[in-house]
């Protein structure tokens, strides 16, 4: 999971702490679900992430980076003659 750190302003806090008073949950678990919800929503809107349809016109790459015809999924496991082997060496 990826982590971020972010500035709020000031004036927006009191907004984030009622929402979490009425919802039963922590403003760290209100901010988390905005960015959840938002970043969804950008993904679906973008086709990218889990939303990633293939180029039809290509805009972005599956993990949201400019679209490059050459790119490959780091994570993919890199075929060696008949041996898999995945990201660092190891075999599959």
């Amino acid at each position: 999971m990826a982590n971020f750190t972010i500035s709020i302003d000031d004036s927006l806090v009191p907004g984030i702490v009622a929402t979490a008073s009425l919802e039963g949950i922590t403003p760290e678990e209100v901010v988390g679900a905005y960015a959840t919800s938002l970043a969804t929503k950008i993904c679906q809107d973008l086709k990218v992430g889990p939303y990633y349809v293939g180029p039809t016109p290509p805009q972005f790459n599956p993990d949201g980076t400019p679209y490059d015809p050459n790119w490959v999924d780091p994570n993919a496991p890199v075929v060696d003659g008949d041996i898999a082997l995945l990201p660092g060496g190891g075999d599959v």
